[in-house]
């Protein structure tokens, strides 16, 4: 029975029975949980000696018992504080019968009504969003609210804190040293605090650059009198966790050579504490975040590591930063030594408002490109400093704060040998500017959509009830006009069946894919297939009249003519983004294959703002080549001569395919390869 197919029948009531029933899809439940003042960061900061794991797994106690008393015709929300221990997640759920609020069934893989304008007016008090959102965002977060109602702690983060409001001040799309040097260049704005989350940590150009800053950090720290605390998180897979998801890493462990931290000697004014994260088998820890001071966070594609790819990060401020610092406190879930320093500081927006472009305090002329940034970057040094020693070359334009050639800025990613096919001739509308200083905008909704790990390699149904799968389900459920991927990989079997679902009913849908991305991995059994084999599968399953709504492409370097296979390691792209008419937009960890749906630990942020989404397509356009290289509607991609492309990998059927298969995903999980 396909994925798509067990959603008929009981569910669908007329809206006069839904009305007597009450409170249609949102219950009083859920809404009286998302409306408690307590959350892990609260309670845990009541009793800092305490562990975030023991306090969530009695927080609510009530509720996930479901034991809720009614008193005086409104539900109460029982909470608990816990005594000082070390705690972890709960490592087994029980996995109920679908729940049933007023007749309609609320598990969230079981919806095919749509939601009442009851329904979407009680979801907006649902959450702490300033505005009101767009029915689109709405229809979407009333399908996650279900999800929560059901399994409370599936989207990593409290309740209270899940749906909320913020601005996107930038945005990177670019290869990983730009990214790294936001980070770096926010590690040393420091006053207080940072919690920094990464799914690999590998020793390399990227990770001694935030060694750096972590230096320049404790030397600031030191100037001022005042510590900060650092918290860190890896997944380095070991047979620790068996016994234990997560350890301690005691500073002789990160000196070794293949990670490489700095001494505590060597940042003496950082109190520095490292955790490393795994759930066997296959929960890896997917995360990529960083928190800054509880002022902002930086939410990524890409591990500190060296890595030829394209990847996206957004930086975020407002309320949203205190969702994301709780889904901190649950990922780390043990005892801190010391604890956080401003877990009793809640945000607060700065004074006068949200900065944007070059007026925001964390950004610096790393941040400039194109003909308008190079004017920015004069001004800022005065018109009389140089950029750079030379005058620019007339192949050269100005990127990351300095003339470079886009095959030169490309190849900074951990490939030096790969040359240009393409000729660059940009237009001032067209210019390649890998960093989106964003429009000045005012708080939209958000919404915190996570994902858990889960260690058993079987992909049962249940797996898929967290909030990163519910919310693109529901994206590709609700569109009306369009839907817009870009991931490495595309072959779960959710996501295949509900693009496919969504094309037949009108929407269309454009996938932006990198052929050969992990096709060792990806072809193991029970992981969907590679990238190529999905592609024919999809329009093999499609009508010749329903075929033109799938527009799939290629990957393609902003320098380069045509896809270049990923095992070749020269132009890839890592970039996971959904963008759902225009309007609402996934950005995060999580890609669009079977490890991500079924067992990584992943944080994405749900947006309702059409001017965003609307710059990051613009960026993904500017900045590749990849609209340039859509595939024949057989699944297959040929150039303009007609030519397949001649470096896909072939992946071997049997026996030596799995073995393959199995070192591929070996070398992923030590971060040699993949995510």
């Amino acid at each position: 029975m396909s994925f798509s197919s067990v959603t008929e029948g009981s569910a669908v009531m007329s809206s006069m029975t839904r009305k007597q029933a009450g409170a249609g899809l949102v219950s009083d439940r859920i809404y009286a949980i998302t409306h408690s003042k307590e959350t892990v960061t609260t309670a845990y900061a009541s009793s800092p000696g305490s562990s975030p794991g023991r306090i969530m797994k009695k927080l609510y106690r009530d509720h996930q018992r479901h034991k809720l008393k009614k008193r005086g015709g409104h539900w109460s929300v029982g909470v608990h504080r816990d005594v000082p221990t070390e705690g972890e997640h709960p490592k087994s759920e029980k996995h109920h019968k679908p729940r049933i609020t007023g007749g309609v069934p609320t598990d969230p893989l079981l919806l095919s009504v749509e939601p009442t304008q009851v329904d979407l007016d009680r979801a907006v008090e649902c959450g702490d969003f300033g505005k009101r959102p767009s029915d689109l965002f709405l229809r979407m977060y009333v399908d996650i609210l279900a999800l929560i109602d059901r399994e409370l702690w599936s989207g990593v983060v409290s309740p209270p804190l899940l749906g909320s409001k913020g601005v996107v001040t930038m945005s990177i799309i670019s290869v990983i040293p730009d990214i790294i040097q936001h980070h770096c260049d926010c590690i040393v704005a420091a006053r207080y605090e940072i919690f920094l989350a990464t799914n690999f940590w590998q020793a390399s150009k990227s990770s001694q650059k935030i060694c750096q800053a972590l230096k320049e950090l404790s030397r600031r720290a030191e100037r001022r009198g005042k510590r900060v605390v650092v918290k860190a998180m890896y997944d380095r897979a070991h047979l620790k966790m068996f016994t234990h998801n997560r350890v301690f890493v005691e500073e002789e462990e990160w000196l070794k050579e293949v990670v490489m931290l700095p001494k505590r000697s060597e940042i003496p004014w950082i109190d520095f504490e490292l955790v490393n994260y795994h759930r066997p088998l296959l929960g890896t820890f997917h995360a990529k975040f960083m928190i800054v001071d509880r002022k902002i966070a930086l939410v990524a594609s890409n591990n500190i590591q060296d890595r030829p790819n394209m990847e996206m990060m957004v930086h975020l401020e407002g309320p949203i930063v205190d969702s994301l610092y709780d889904t901190a406190l649950l990922c780390w879930s043990k005892p801190m030594h010391p604890p956080l320093p401003l877990l009793n500081d809640p945000y607060q927006p700065p004074e006068g408002g949200y900065k944007f472009g070059m007026d925001n305090e964390y950004s610096t002329l790393h941040n400039l490109d194109g003909t308008k940034g190079a004017e920015l970057y004069h001004s800022f040094a005065h018109q009389d400093q140089p950029i750079n020693d030379t005058p620019p070359k007339a192949d050269k334009v100005f990127i990351s704060g300095r003339y470079q050639t886009i095959t030169e800025h490309l190849n900074a990613g951990d490939q030096p040998n790969t040359h240009a096919t393409v000729q660059q001739k940009p237009t001032p509308t067209d210019e390649y500017a890998p960093h989106v200083l964003h429009v000045a905008h005012d708080e939209c909704p958000m919404v915190l959509v996570n994902r858990g790990p889960r260690g058993s390699p079987t992909n049962p149904r249940r797996a898929l009830r967290n909030a990163q799968d519910i919310a693109w389900l529901a994206g590709l459920k609700y569109a009306n006009k369009k839907v817009f991927i870009q991931s490495p990989t595309l072959n779960a079997r959710p996501v295949v069946e509900g693009v496919l679902k969504a094309v037949r009913r009108g929407v269309e849908c454009t996938l932006y894919i990198d052929v050969g991305f992990n096709d060792g991995g990806e072809a193991l059994p029970g992981q969907g297939g590679t990238n190529e084999q999905v592609a024919k599968r999809m329009y093999g399953e499609l009508d010749e009249h329903e075929k033109p709504r799938l527009r799939m492409f290629w990957y393609t370097g902003k320098d380069q003519t045509k896809p270049i296979n990923a095992s070749a390691k020269k132009r890839n792209c890592h970039i996971k983004l959904m963008v759902i008419d225009d309007e609402v937009g996934i950005v995060g960890n999580g890609n669009q294959d079977t490890q991500s749906w079924y067992h990584s630990q992943e944080v994405n942020v749900m947006i309702d703002n059409p001017r965003v989404c609307e710059e990051w397509l613009g960026a993904i356009r500017r900045n590749q080549n990849t609209h340039l290289h859509e595939l024949g509607k057989d699944g297959i991609y040929r150039d303009a001569n007609g030519n397949v492309l001649t470096d896909s990998v072939h992946i071997e059927s049997g026996f030596l395919g799995v073995i393959k298969g199995i070192r591929s995903s070996v070398a992923r999980v030590r971060g040699r390869s993949g995510p």
